[in-house]
């Protein structure tokens, strides 16, 4: 007896087994798709179709006052809207020094002040100064000398009196004495020492020689640094003053090489400021870099601002409108590109129609199903999201660089796609709650 339930045992347990075996081999019919996901690349694609359409009834259309238009080329007068810098003119900034060695005298200027080109700034004590000052005496003195005695040697020889080799030293000497002279004159000069007080030097004291150097200012601006005090002492390789003048500066863009072909030099560009948005510059690009800033994508354009009320400061950012030609361009109105963090997107509405899936619980849906077994479901039309990229623009249209197919012809949206946005991004969560 025991041993014959001990044999039932054994052929149920094997019935079993047979059972599981084949539900395991039948869940491997697939062995890519796990439990749940039948085709995983189909759903994929279903959902990115999803994800990128909206569709709705004629009433909603109607409610929501949607309107469309085909898509065309524009001729767009606009501008390339771009941000950058201002940057200094380097024809108007000077580090300012001394060209001889020395200690400060006196200064006549603080930071932050305001100097005209020539002003002095400040003076310098060198004992150089009247050695340098006796030298030109001396070498002026040597030169007329020399100069007398070579001419009245020419006159006798002329006259077949005079020797030619005494004309010969003489006008040697006379030669050194002028090329000695002519080598002072520049150095007095350099010196800011003026030769004509010397004119009449046997009249006057030797108190007449110079006894300071001047360093004056070569351009007009402000003094933005000064590096000395008095009675410190400098050399030629320092500098003492840092002086800009920022009533015509630069402004340094970045632009886009998608946009390169609408720049040139001498267009139009108006430039704000953050810290005053409600003031705007002018200027015109001088000067398109011929160096690709392989990171950023873009390339150095130049503009010339006068900024004569010097609001405008150096390293300031700022954003531009550069003003183009006009051009016959692909083209929506503004109020069409939406965006979607850096993503910028249009709508068209296709000629496709499809059946409105209503997203309910199960409760509902099941109640909904008993009450409307034989009712059709509502159809709506399709709106496609397409990716765009954007260029030039004016007050009414943006030029399109569409990233997904498009056609001439075809019906963009131009007012409304901000519901059509909101019922895309409804329809995600709705998509995301029924996983």
């Amino acid at each position: 007896m025991k041993f014959f339930q001990n044999s039932i045992f054994f052929v149920i347990l094997i019935i079993a087994l047979s059972i599981l075996n084949g539900c395991s081999d039948s869940s491997k019919v697939n062995p890519e798709n796990k439990p749940g996901e039948v085709n995983k690349e189909h759903s994929n694609e279903h959902n990115d179709e999803l994800n990128s359409e909206v569709l709705l009834t004629d009433e909603q259309i109607k409610f929501m006052e949607i309107k469309t238009e085909k898509l065309k080329l524009q001729n767009i007068s606009g501008y390339i809207k771009v941000n950058g810098e201002v940057v200094i003119n380097p024809d108007h900034e000077s580090k300012v020094g001394s060209i001889i060695p020395g200690r400060i005298k006196k200064i006549y200027v603080k930071e932050g002040a305001f100097v005209r080109a020539g002003q002095t700034l400040a003076i310098i004590e060198n004992p150089e100064l009247i050695n340098v000052q006796v030298e030109y005496i001396n070498a002026k003195n040597e030169y007329e000398y020399s100069k007398k005695e070579y001419e009245r040697q020419l006159k006798l020889n002329n006259d077949n009196i005079g020797s030619k080799k005494t004309l010969n030293e003489l006008e040697t000497n006379y030669k050194k004495a002028l090329a000695n002279y002519k080598t002072l004159e520049v150095k007095l000069a350099a010196y800011r020492i003026s030769k004509h007080k010397y004119d009449d030097l046997y009249s006057d004291t030797v108190a007449n020689l110079q006894r300071y150097y001047s360093v004056t200012a070569p351009i007009s601006g402000n003094i933005v640094e000064r590096n000395v005090t008095v009675g410190q002492y400098v050399e030629p390789t320092g500098d003492m003053f840092h002086i800009i003048n920022t009533s015509n500066i630069f402004a340094d863009l970045n632009v886009f090489e998608k946009d390169l072909p609408f720049i040139s030099t001498g267009q139009k560009v108006s430039l704000e400021v953050s810290v005053n948005p409600y003031e705007i510059y002018e200027g015109t690009i001088s000067f398109i870099n011929k160096v690709f800033d392989d990171e950023k994508r873009t390339v150095k354009v130049r503009v010339a601002i006068n900024n004569i009320r010097e609001k405008l400061l150096p390293n300031m950012f700022l954003q531009a409108k550069i003003y183009i030609k006009q051009e016959s361009v692909l083209a929506v109105p503004i109020s069409s590109v939406e965006n979607e963090g850096e993503t910028k997107f249009v709508f068209v509405k296709t000629s496709e129609t499809k059946e409105i899936e209503d997203h309910h619980d199960e409760e509902s849906e099941k109640n909904h199903n008993e009450s409307s077994n034989n009712d059709e479901h509502k159809k709506g039309i399709v709106f496609k999201k397409v990716r765009v990229n954007t260029g030039i623009s004016d007050d009414k249209f943006v030029q399109i660089f569409p990233i997904d197919d498009i056609s001439i012809d075809e019906e963009i949206v131009i007012n409304g796609s901000y519901y059509l946005k909101s019922e895309l991004q409804k329809g995600d969560l709705n998509h995301d709650h029924s996983h």
